[in-house]
């Protein structure tokens, strides 16, 4: 069968379709003949577990009859992509920015080209969480970098799994495995209603710190960025807002905040602080991971928004307020490598086309920046802003401007 995929230079394997998954292509595929010639049923409820840009479950999805096939990913950009290339390779499937092995179940197949980088104890979880997840007769299969063999190989067996089978390729390794003998096939039991009651595995570390005077604690979890640190550009954000004043970010305490890619949580916990309470926060941005660990960090009610970027997510983070604009918009955007990118793209030009849908007339928008990238950005404002100031510190700089009444939309 012939498949064709666009990648993304922000999503894992941008190149083409990566060794290891291919790897485990094959493998599906030589499931699917042996269950064929020993007559049994194929898979009729099949997961991708980290899918990307859907590589793996849109050939699950085109290669079985009519199964439902569910592809999860930590990153809202990569759920674009997979409904993307499903919708050109002619398959129907769902997608959904989750944690790993998050969602419906029980799973006839669990297929999933492990993330290396994921932490060891999510790691650890997989394997005992993924056989909690099987219908009866249901099987996984992983490929894992050789690094990482060995370390599945000892999971299978603490978790008393049967090792169906194991093949080794070029610099990988995939593991086929199901519940051992006897060992009944349950679904897992997900405690309480918050993100870290239900995935505790995925906590990192605690940390304390004081930024412009406020103290902040939050517990970092594995797979978002930033960990026991603030980081500076949080320091050089919170300094800038301090010089504006609470009643220049948030006019009124009704007024809608926005916090976008708010990293492990410290800048939106330190607004609320500084703001002592004003305002309604939204947070968005691409990893879910870290939405869900700002949210628990700020321990008040908020709205997350999971968008690829502001303009693909223009409409549902106004959606989140009822249709009001931001009093406040703060953000710490992740650019890729410029070097990385097709020939005239411009990425700070497309975060000034954003911002003006979003954002009140008189209102603030607050980014941070690597300090090449915020004097690039600056050299782009279109008119309609004002520039209210900047503060630079540790290789980063924040930048303010308001929102004037003659604001030209859609200029970049």
């Amino acid at each position: 069968m012939d498949f064709s995929f666009d990648l993304s230079q922000g999503l894992f394997s941008s190149a083409g379709v990566d060794i290891g998954t291919q790897l485990l292509l094959k493998a599906f595929s030589r499931m699917l003949d042996g269950g064929s010639q020993a007559g049994k049923p194929p898979p009729g409820r099949v997961l991708d577990a980290g899918c990307g840009v859907g590589v793996i479950g849109i050939c699950a999805a085109a290669a079985l009859d009519r199964p439902v096939v569910r592809c999860q990913d930590r990153d809202e950009l990569a759920r674009l992509f997979t409904l993307r290339n499903a919708a050109k390779n002619g398959v129907s499937l769902e997608a959904f920015s989750e944690p790993l092995l998050a969602g419906d179940a029980p799973w006839d197949l669990i297929l999933s080209n492990i993330p290396a980088k994921a932490g060891t104890p999510v790691l650890e979880d997989f394997v005992p969480r993924s056989l909690g997840l099987l219908n009866p007769g249901g099987r996984v299969a992983i490929v894992v970098v050789h690094t990482l063999a060995g370390f599945f190989r000892e999971r299978i067996a603490l978790a008393g799994a049967e090792l169906l089978s194991e093949r080794e390729g070029s610099g990988h390794s995939v593991f086929v495995y199901a519940p051992g003998e006897g060992q009944g096939a349950a679904a897992a039991v997900e405690a309480g209603s918050g993100f870290l009651s239900r995935h505790p595995f995925y906590v990192r570390a605690s940390a304390r710190c004081k930024i412009e005077g406020v103290s902040v604690g939050i517990e970092a979890v594995h797979g978002a960025s930033g960990f026991d640190d603030a980081g500076s550009a949080v320091t050089v954000a919170a300094k800038l807002a301090g010089r504006i004043g609470p009643e220049g970010i948030a006019p009124d305490g009704d007024a809608p905040l926005l916090v976008h890619e708010p990293g492990q949580g410290f800048f939106p916990c330190w607004l609320l602080g500084f703001l002592r309470g004003r305002g309604a926060v939204v947070l968005s941005g691409r990893n879910i991971l870290a939405l869900e660990a700002a949210r628990h960090n700020v321990s008040r009610r908020v709205s997350v928004v999971p968008v690829a970027d502001l303009r693909l997510g223009g409409v549902a983070l106004l959606e989140a307020t009822g249709g009001k604009k931001y009093a406040c918009l703060a953000a710490f955007p992740e650019l890729l490598p410029q070097s990385s990118l097709p020939k005239g793209t411009d990425q700070l030009a497309a975060l000034w086309d954003s911002v003006p849908p979003l954002l009140a007339v008189g209102g603030i928008l607050l980014v941070a920046l690597a300090s090449s990238d915020a004097e690039r950005f600056d050299r782009r404002k279109p008119s309609g802003f004002t520039r209210l100031g900047g503060v630079k510190r540790g290789g980063f700089r924040a930048l303010a401007y308001r929102l004037r009444p003659d604001a030209i939309m859609g200029q970049g």
